[in-house]
């Protein structure tokens, strides 16, 4: 039993501002069960986004998955444009942006 992305999301973000990280909710998707995208910034414009996986969204422990969309960082605007796109095809999409020069974003790939 997963819970539910608006909890999810509303947890991420208060860890995130514990470890004094700017964290921003860009869009907010069906409290339910929407899928959740996670954009972290680094150094410049370089951006790593973290999506839900293609096969189960949950570990072994339970804990929700996530895997890199693109090979390495990338632009804000190719970030964007996907997105975009992920918009259309599923418009219950949560979009959470985190900002650290370090790269963390809590979550296991």
């Amino acid at each position: 039993m997963s819970v539910k992305s608006d909890i999810w999301v509303s947890a991420y973000r208060r860890r995130c501002e514990l470890a004094a990280m700017p964290v921003v909710i860009v869009r907010k998707g069906a409290p339910e069960a929407g899928s959740i995208f996670i954009a972290i910034r680094a150094a410049g414009d370089q951006v790593w986004l973290m999506g839900p996986p293609v096969g189960p969204l949950l570990d072994n422990a339970g804990e929700r998955r996530f895997e890199l969309r693109f090979d390495g960082a990338v632009t804000q605007q190719q970030v964007d444009e996907y997105l975009r796109r992920q918009a259309e095809y599923d418009p219950d999409i949560w979009v959470v942006e985190v900002e650290d020069r370090e790269g963390r974003a809590f979550l296991r790939e």
